[in-house]
């Protein structure tokens, strides 16, 4: 009797090990959850349903991923469903999560329902959910120095998604394509520059274009949102991107100029340049830089700053003039060598070339010296 009883409880083990589950090495989710029944490669002996069923964890951010051990979800799931078998594949399952990107279009017009009125998105997020199927709705609009911003809710899977879209609402025009844009914001911001687009247009079968508000994000490039009205009347949302530029005939450096030289007709030469982005003024004239000094050190080829020049002095150190003093009944005269920098109207010290005294006087236009006293 022993012996049949342990025969027969060999055999009951035998069936009730007759469940297996084989776990994958990774896995793709779509849902809120990770479930057993994501996890298995193969089973058998068990339901759909009951794998199903068994959350083992809460899914990745869609787009994402993380590791599980396969070691732990195995321990588990023998130990909470009955006469199962698992095994493992691999020590380690990653988990990622299906991401189905959000259409601006429909960002677009939510808003635009919220406002009552025609918007342009300024910024163009890529929001991503773990699903296709969900709702979005406005929830708050806010306005931040001129800058317009919607909160929105997405829901989908059990899952609320915040994000926070800028955007604007003011239109500056329409035209009927890509190239009339340029002339569109160009008529709006009026200044004399060049716009060269720069990113891709997008693919779409438009009937009308509708232009927003251009904006700056960077020295050089003026970001435009622009509307595509497709022939079923709905808007396809982007923002197109132009290279602003300046050209104008500037001087330039013909050669290396260093500090503190007096600029002749040869240092420079004239040519025209991009000057939009120069941050500082530029010359335009060589006659006017000739007979500067440079306060900077100019580089071949680089355009010659305003800031970068200064007017010398009437009077330089080392130079020689004509010097006087008056007398009730004469007016005598020597050459005299400068010893400091002045302008008219200044007293620098001059020292007599003739016999090397040291004397002091104004300077007058000529430039000359009216000397007041002596010394040596």
């Amino acid at each position: 009797m022993r012996r049949i009883a342990f025969v027969l409880l060999v055999m009951f083990a035998t069936l009730t090990f007759s469940s297996t589950l084989t776990l994958k090495s990774s896995a793709v989710v779509s849902g809120k959850y990770v479930t057993l029944y994501d996890l298995a490669a193969t089973y058998d002996g068990v339901s759909v349903q009951k794998l199903k069923a068994f959350i083992v964890a809460f899914a990745p951010q869609a787009g994402s991923s993380y590791i599980l051990s396969a070691d732990s979800v195995k321990i588990r799931a023998q130990n909470e469903i009955k006469w199962l078998k698992v095994f493992e594949k691999s020590k380690s399952i990653k988990v990622s999560s299906k991401a189905f990107a959000v259409n601006l279009s429909e960002i677009h017009d939510v808003i635009k329902s919220k406002m009552g009125k025609e918007i342009f998105l300024t910024t163009l997020p890529l929001i991503e959910l773990s699903t296709n199927k969900y709702t979005v709705e406005v929830q708050n609009i806010s306005e931040i120095n001129g800058k317009h911003f919607a909160l929105l809710k997405f829901k989908g899977n059990g899952v609320n998604s915040y994000v926070n879209v800028g955007f604007e609402t003011s239109k500056i025009g329409n035209c009927d394509s890509i190239d009339e844009i340029k002339s569109v914001v160009l008529d709006f911001i009026k200044k004399k520059i060049s716009l060269f687009l720069v990113n891709e247009v997008p693919k779409v079968d438009f009937v009308q274009i509708e232009v927003g508000k251009p904006f700056k994000e960077s020295l050089n490039m003026l970001k435009v949102p622009v509307n595509f009205v497709l022939k079923d009347g709905k808007s396809f949302s982007t923002i197109l991107e132009y290279r602003i530029s300046l050209y104008a005939d500037v001087v330039i450096a013909k050669k290396y100029i260093p500090y503190g030289k007096k600029i002749s007709n040869e240092d420079l030469a004239i040519k025209k340049m991009n000057v939009y982005a120069t941050s500082t003024s530029y010359a335009t004239s060589i006659k006017y830089c000739v007979g500067k000094i440079s306060i900077w050190s100019f580089r071949k080829g680089q355009v010659i700053s305003l800031n970068g020049l200064k007017t010398p002095p009437d009077v330089l150190t080392g130079e020689i003039l004509i010097a006087y003093v008056s007398y009730p009944t004469m007016t005598v005269t020597t050459f005299v060598r400068a010893m400091q920098n002045g302008n008219i109207g200044q007293v620098i010290a001059v020292r007599n070339v003739s016999n090397g005294y040291m004397l002091y006087g104004t300077i007058e236009k000529g430039p000359k010296i009216c000397i007041y006293s002596g010394g040596e």
